[in-house]
């Protein structure tokens, strides 16, 4: 007979002899240990001469009061037992998740105008409805599909181009990463309302645009931005007087200067762009996307899908912003 001597063998263990071991080895008696596995009788003795084989042992003898255990089966049955527990444990159904008695922290990636425009209804439906879960809207990790896949990020929200064209908007996502449309928003151009130039124009003719100086919000400080490369495509360039991270700090900047914004629509939601008027972009920039970004490992955790819900069930609240079809992926 062959033994087992080390892990390298485990392949050969088929783990319904384990769980048969553990039904022998409790009721001491083929008969009841096949109703116990809710097998024949003669499938349990033909299992435990399997058992007897792959283990080199007996494993039960004839007592004087039935069936006992040999010293091996003695041995085994304690860790066998502890591991059929841990393994039923892992492969059960995950708990339903209970957002209004779950305790946990969000981390989450998103632009400081998502979070302008959704983060007070998302708070308000939180306390209402999930009164001990948090959040924490954290900067954009270099590499974003690393964090979303170890867990380190729960959810990214990313602006993307809808329509097929040449120039990107913002950083690129990971094709292995899941998505889903949050809303639709479109670009336009942002001044004061007392600009020297434009006070009281309909709207802005290209070149007039290409003359103005502008305000580029950049997270990482870089450039060009999609603008600048669609005007390069027509022969044109522009400005930039000035980067920002944040669109917070743009629109401080646009109600006590004479730059433009070229940004989303949804812009003129947030209360600090009351002092502004907007512009039609006069550049054929096509409407862009605001989509939540997952890792798989993720798409079926209960809490995950809770989350993302929750978004889609948000952003449909907060006013001006198109409505979507709700339920995650």
């Amino acid at each position: 007979m062959k033994k087992i001597h080390d892990a390298s063998r485990l392949h050969r263990v088929d783990l319904n002899l384990l769980v048969a071991l553990d039904a022998l080895a409790r009721e001491r008696s083929v008969t009841k240990a096949a109703e116990r596995a809710g097998v024949t009788q003669s499938a349990m003795s033909h299992t435990l001469r399997r058992l007897r084989e792959l283990f080199d042992d007996p494993l039960l003898v004839r007592g004087r009061g039935g069936m006992v255990l040999t010293p091996r089966a003695e041995a085994l049955i304690v860790p066998l037992r502890s591991g059929l527990v841990s393994l039923r444990r892992t492969l059960a159904d995950p708990e339903p998740f209970a957002p209004e008695t779950a305790s946990r922290t969000f981390r989450i990636v998103s632009p400081d105008l998502f979070d302008a425009l959704v983060l007070p209804t998302l708070l308000e439906r939180l306390g209402r409805d999930a009164p001990s879960i948090d959040l924490a809207v954290v900067p954009t990790p270099k590499r974003l599909s690393d964090e979303l896949e170890t867990g380190d990020v729960d959810l990214a929200i990313h602006p993307v181009l809808l329509d097929p064209h040449p120039f990107e908007l913002g950083t690129q996502v990971d094709a292995e990463l899941q998505s889903r449309t949050l809303f639709r928003d479109s670009f336009r151009c942002f001044v004061r309302s007392a600009h020297p130039e434009l006070g009281g124009r309909r709207g802005l003719t290209l070149n007039a645009y290409a003359r103005l100086s502008h305000v580029l919000v950049s997270p990482g400080g870089g450039g060009p931005g999609v603008v600048d490369r669609i005007l390069h495509a027509e022969g044109l360039e522009r400005r930039i007087a000035l980067r920002v991270p944040h669109f917070a700090t743009a629109l401080e900047v646009l109600a006590q200067s004479d730059l433009v914004l070229t940004a989303p629509s949804s812009l003129s939601k947030c209360s600090a762009a009351s002092r502004l008027i907007s512009y039609p972009v006069p550049l054929d920039i096509p409407e862009h996307a605001i989509t939540m970004i997952w890792h798989p490992r993720f798409t079926e955790d209960p809490s995950h899908r809770w989350l993302r819900d929750l978004m889609l069930d948000v952003t449909q609240e907060v006013p001006g912003l198109p409505p979507k079809t709700k339920r995650s992926a």
